[in-house]
């Protein structure tokens, strides 16, 4: 069978975690995509053939990205030799215009409802009714959360949909996992990952900086607002920047560095509030603490696996109160029942996706 890949981002680690996989599953693949002129630190094989579209730039333009993807994707289909290729396109844009090919077979993965981004209620009530129309009409569609599926769906999902968290690579399922058990007073928190949410991440990073010296906070990643992580590591002597980082392969050596992983996302759009981001799955792959935005999806699966917290990150004094709270008999029992979790819940599998393909 060969899939060809429609990429938003050609260094995306989620994307090419599936790739990989699906390559690795016997699939004959070929990918297209672009690059975002960061964090280019993650490549696919050499064995993969890969079409690069050029760079383009996150959030302007949106318009005239859209209908770029329109005639990227009709030339890359008009290059296929054969009939009985599956598409497979990472995001709403691609997935698109895919669906309008009526003899095309794909399959959509979705990880961001990038509209409710949209400030306009009707725009957003648009946007939704064209996804739920671009899920009926693919062969099957991923969707990273299941606070998707329920914000599109409701409990009457269709039957195409998987649900697929963007859990940890599988080449982590055999690694030396240890709990925490942390003695000391200084308490190491971190973001990994694209740097994004000013409000929240970055206001923890300052919290800490401006009030609590005797902790750290370390930044791991790159985004268009890596110069806000240069700034707060310059100001303050207990926050470090260590810049991008290749992912998985390097994601055990940072995480040795931490105590806590800081996951509070701005829950002012509906996106982050139904999300659930991979960083729930490294924390516990890692055995590491998460706190994570209250009123979100992804805080109530902190507290239904016990393995973190949740709190208001867009106010000062609620990030004071959480470290003020904080003991390291609490982290260290915290990582002691991460510990003890079954891998099944953090590692990547791909079973139910290569099963579906029995069916095309």
């Amino acid at each position: 069978m060969k899939i060809v890949f429609f990429l938003a981002s050609l260094s995306q680690p989620r994307c090419l975690k599936r790739i990989k996989a699906l390559y690795e599953a016997g699939c004959e693949v070929e990918v297209y995509g672009y690059s975002r002129g960061f964090y280019d630190i993650n490549t696919l094989p050499s064995t993969i053939q890969v079409h690069n579209w050029g760079i383009v730039e996150s959030g302007n333009k949106y318009i005239d990205r859209f209908f770029k993807n329109r005639r990227n994707i009709k030339q890359a289909i008009e290059k296929q030799d054969r009939e009985n290729i599956l598409y497979y396109a990472f995001g709403f844009d691609l997935a698109f215009w895919l669906s309008l090919y009526k003899r095309k077979h794909f399959i959509y993965e979705s990880s961001d409802l990038i509209y409710t981004y949209f400030s306009n209620n009707i725009l957003i009530s648009l946007f939704r009714s064209i996804d739920k129309w671009i899920i009926n009409h693919s062969f099957r569609t991923v969707l990273t959360s299941e606070g998707f599926s329920l914000y599109l769906f409701g409990k009457c999902a269709p039957s195409n949909i998987i649900i697929q968290p963007n859990r940890v690579s599988a080449c982590l399922k055999n690694i030396e996992r240890s709990a925490l058990k942390k003695s000391t007073d200084t308490i190491a928190f971190s973001y990994v990952g694209a740097f994004r949410y000013p409000n929240t991440v970055f206001r923890f990073a300052r919290v800490i900086g401006e009030k609590y010296p005797q902790h750290q906070f370390f930044f791991y990643g790159d985004s268009q607002l890596t110069y806000l992580a240069k700034k707060l590591a310059v100001q303050y002597p207990n926050i470090k920047y260590f810049g991008k980082f290749r992912s998985p392969e390097e994601l055990e050596a940072i995480y040795k560095t931490i105590d806590i992983v800081v996951a509070c996302y701005d829950a002012k759009d509906i996106n982050e509030r139904i999300a659930e981001p991979n960083k729930l799955y490294e924390s516990i792959c890692f055995c590491k603490p998460i706190v994570v935005s209250n009123g979100t999806f992804l805080s109530e699966k902190v507290k239904k696996l016990g393995v973190g917290y949740s709190i208001n990150a867009k106010e000062d004094s609620s990030i004071c109160r959480f470290i003020d709270g904080l003991s390291n008999r609490e982290l260290n029992s915290i990582s002691e029942k991460e510990l003890s979790i079954d891998s099944c819940i953090y590692i990547d599998s791909i079973e139910e996706i290569k099963h579906a393909l029995k069916y095309y």
